[in-house]
């Protein structure tokens, strides 16, 4: 792709070869300027800095943890950075949890985690681990990717630029520790990257419930001596070890082999199974001094095989240490590495003491002469005022593309993995993006694994069987009311099952943290893997993150709590014990796009869900921000049933609010208590982001209200409309037309023929507003305990010259009170000493308003309060 930048480029050298006067010196000038389509041009941009330490610790394996905090007791200061949900990725995600014959903790970390161990309990290892960390004032966040590193200005490492929910920001320091798996951080400076080995890789994964399998790629199963024992159950854990070829070094192919691990391991039997496929990658990091043979203890291990050969700031604490390959095995075993990193860390703490802070910093980019496919949108605003310590300067640069597809789904969940079943069943190439290691979101990876309303045909159908055949009908895991209740995991699988079999390609582990675009038009996205930050191209886009978070990152408007109130929906985050499918529950408010919000929440549920095998990882929020588009679904559109043409999906809810309501309605009409269900049409409008071609929203990032949400939230709604913007955007892309062009009544008729959607659909037309007639019934009924309100305030300009005009006519209390209170909801200040008056009535205050959170439907305001 030649753009107009490249062009000139092109051109100018173009000028200069007719000088040149020879061959040789004409191809090489043209080879440094013709563009590599491998890599995407990045702007130059500031970065937010949200701290300056001492070191920063990239990973969050077990040993990271033992590394950071022999740091800290030195006196270093030093920041964590986890890219996963929890602490020990090792432990708990690539389930290395038992003890061999001859490994014996010699820490003290090492004897909490290992010792009077009597069955695996993840929720154990991550508390253990979270508390080393706590206890000895380290700084740390989850779900966060190293993306970048900044230099000094002599070009030595001098902090990092990490991703996560909040945007992308930037930690200054003295000294790095990488500790990721694949030294992705060592890889995003100029440091020499060789292989050290060849061939097939031997890849460790961990089931829990299930039987030996075989296969013609598994070398080894064993049955681990230690269970996992819950609710009086015993759940035997097998390792399966495969030898497969990676087809090169990226995540794409190790995200392949961890494909078609998972399907030859899975049975019904199942409840659970490792997060992170282990392995000892091939290649290593050249460093100060190559060991080439390991005979003797760990404290023998030279510490300039962990350094750095170019930089000697930066250490390598994974398995690409210049050590040998089968050595690394054993080295890299949890007991094994915490003695590992409590040694390194005490020294590298020592050293990094010694060390001064950069004056300077800037990102470091590697020199690509990349092409201009758009410009790269992302969020970078300071995580929080206080800790807003100036930016540092990006310069322009370069972006991997790590692949290219019809259509792409950001966020496996609710919505995104109906979506991309149903673009990959139409024959498009489909990838589907997912930060945690399952699909389904909050139905299964958050354990919402039962229904509470939502019109349940459809594709929900679909997927409802589907999930109830996974497994024979006299299975002892079956659901009895199964078209209500799924079993999670299960789902998960179906979900995964399905999307490979339509040829749809799945990757776990991925954040989603930019998006591409050019003319308005979303060409792609931005991601932030294990390996590395990165462009994924796309035809269409489905952001499914249920925020909007590449909507807003290509500059959306959006709305969310904060903006114009503090009302914010109760959250949950709860305990996951083996076999669990529900355990609903709400207990706090999280933002979750505030990542220091979301590390605290796991923080505190790990507190009060103590002794359970796990808890989820995912929050369970409610409260999320919508993106405005091109028709924001109010309130009264669900009242009072508004129809549209171009109808995408189909709901049936209550007003499940969970805490406090803020629309002028509902603090004067609260809405009925839990049986009251509405019928609640969703437009392709309110999909689509103001401004924005090329890409959707669905979920609870649409475009709503956020009293109107919880009427179009319901799962098996969501599952209809994901399925529903999956098989709009595969016609799109086979009709070659925008996602605004497509014939709406042609997809809508598909729909209706698999029952997603009500025949009427076919036939309604657009609202224009009620009619005089009807808004002078409704002013003249809504002195009786404010009814037909929903009618009035669909139109407040109306509304209000009616009710001035009663309001002026009427001398009754009662009359006068309701008619003021309506006039003051839309600011005409003038009914005020008639609300003061009704005011002053009440001898006492009246009962308020009791928030409960689970279960509580109605008024959150009493009719005083209000």
């Amino acid at each position: 792709m030649i753009t107009r930048r490249d062009f000139l480029k092109v051109t100018a050298a173009g000028g200069a070869l007719a000088s040149l006067g020879s061959v040789t010196e004409a191809k090489a000038t043209m080879q440094a300027v013709v563009p590599d389509d491998g890599f995407c041009h990045e702007t130059q941009r500031e970065i937010p800095v949200i701290a300056d330490v001492d070191l920063v610790v990239a990973g969050g394996s077990s040993r990271a943890v033992a590394a950071a905090v022999a740091a800290a007791k030195t006196g270093c200061k030093v920041y964590l950075i986890g890219y996963m949900p929890y602490l020990g990725d090792d432990i708990c995600g690539s389930f290395l949890y038992d003890r061999q014959k001859d490994e014996t903790p010699q820490t003290a970390l090492a004897r909490k985690l290992f010792e009077e161990v009597k069955s695996f309990r993840p929720l154990h290892y991550k508390t253990v681990l979270e508390n080393e960390l706590i206890d000895n004032n380290v700084d740390f966040l989850y779900s966060s990717y190293v993306t970048n590193l900044l230099v000094d200005e002599k070009g030595k490492p001098a902090g990092v630029v990490i991703a996560n929910r909040s945007g992308r920001q930037a930690i200054r320091c003295k000294g790095i520790i990488d500790a990721t798996h694949n030294a992705s951080v060592a890889r995003m400076s100029d440091i020499q990257v060789k292989n050290a080995g060849q061939g097939a890789v031997e890849f460790n994964y961990t089931v829990v419930g299930n039987g030996k399998k075989e296969s013609a790629n598994i070398t080894h199963a064993e049955v681990l001596p230690l269970p996992v024992l819950s609710g009086g159950k015993e759940y035997p854990v097998t390792r399966y070890t495969f030898l497969m070829p990676l087809k090169n070094d990226s995540y794409a192919a190790l995200m392949e082999i961890e494909q078609t691990v998972r399907t030859q391991t899975w049975d019904p039997d199942q409840v659970d199974s490792s997060d992170l496929l282990w392995y000892i990658p091939q290649q290593v990091i050249t460093c100060q001094k190559a060991c080439n043979e390991v005979s003797g203890s760990i404290r023998q291990l030279p510490i300039e095989a962990f350094q750095a050969e170019k930089y000697s700031n930066l250490w390598i604490l994974g398995p690409c240490a210049e050590l040998p390959r089968e050595s690394m095995k054993t080295v890299m075993r949890p007991i094994n590495a915490v003695f590992l990193g409590e040694l390194l860390g005490e020294e590298i703490g020592f050293r990094t003491q010694l060390l001064s802070m950069p004056a300077q910093t800037i990102v470091y980019q590697k020199k690509v002469n990349a092409s201009d496919y758009g410009q790269i949108g992302e969020v970078l605003q300071p995580l929080r005022p206080l800790l807003h310590k100036n930016t540092v300067n990006s310069p322009a640069g370069a972006l991997p593309v790590l692949g290219e597809y019809d259509v792409v789904v950001l966020g496996g969940g609710t919505a995104g993995a109906a979506a991309g079943i149903s673009a990959a069943r139409q024959g498009v190439s489909t990838l589907v993006l997912e930060y945690l290691h399952g699909l389904g979101g909050m139905g299964t990876m958050g354990l919402i694994g039962c229904y509470w309303d939502g019109f349940r045909e459809g594709f929900t159908a679909t997927i409802d069987n589907g999930v109830h055949e996974m497994a024979p009908e006299n299975h002892p895991r079956q659901q009895k009311d199964w078209k209500n209740r799924a079993v999670s995991d299960w789902k998960m699988e179906w979900y995964r099952k399905e999307l490979l079999k339509a040829n749809g390609q799945l990757w776990f582990g991925v954040l989603g943290c930019g998006a591409l675009v050019e003319n308005n038009q979303v060409k792609g996205l931005v991601v932030a893997t294990p390996f590395g930050r990165g462009v994924i191209r796309s035809k269409v886009l489905i952001d499914s993150t249920g925020s909007a978070d590449i909507a807003i990152a290509a500059g959306a408007p959006f709305d969310y709590t904060g903006k114009k109130t503090l009302a914010v929906q109760g959250a949950g985050a709860g305990k996951r014990d083996p076999g669990d499918s529900y355990n609903n529950n709400d207990w706090l408010f999280i933002d979750d796009t505030d990542i220091l919000d979301v590390s605290r929440t796991f923080i505190q549920a790990k507190v009060k869900m103590k002794g359970h095998y796990d808890i989820v990882k995912v929050p369970q929020t409610r409260e999320r921000r919508r993106v405005v588009g091109e028709h924001i679904i109010s309130v009264y559109d669900v009242l009072n049933h508004r129809r549209y043409p171009d109808t995408i999906s189909f709901h049936q809810s209550s007003f499940d609010t969970h805490g406090m309501i803020v629309d002028p309605y509902f603090l004067l009409s609260p809405p009925m208590k839990r049986h009251m269900i509405y019928d609640a049409d969703v437009p392709l409008r309110s999909l689509l982001p103001k401004g924005l071609e090329g890409i959707l929203t669905t979920g609870l990032g649409a475009s709503a209200h956020r009293d109107a949400m919880p009427v179009i939230r319901m799962q098996p709604c969501l599952q209809n409309q994901g399925y529903a913007v999956g098989y709009l955007s595969a016609q799109c892309v086979k009709e070659n037309k925008a996602l605004r062009k497509i014939d709406i009544r042609k997809i809508q008729k598909h729909l209706v023929r698999i029952g997603n959607l009500p025949e009427r659909v076919l036939t309604d037309k657009e609202f224009k507003g009620f009619s005089n007639s009807d808004m002078q019934k409704a002013a003249q009924s809504v002195s009786d305990n404010y009814k037909g309100l929903e009618v009035l305030f669909s139109d407040p300009e109306r509304c209000r010259k009616l009710i001035d005009k009663q309001f002026s006519q009427t001398s009754l209390p009662d009359e006068k009170a309701i008619l003021a209170s309506i006039l003051c909801m839309l600011g005409d200040k003038k009914a005020a000493p008639a609300l003061e008056e009704a005011i002053r009535q009440y001898k006492n205050w009246d009962q308020g308003w009791h928030y409960t959170g689970m279960h509580q439907f109605g008024m959150s305001l009493s009719h005083l309060d209000a």
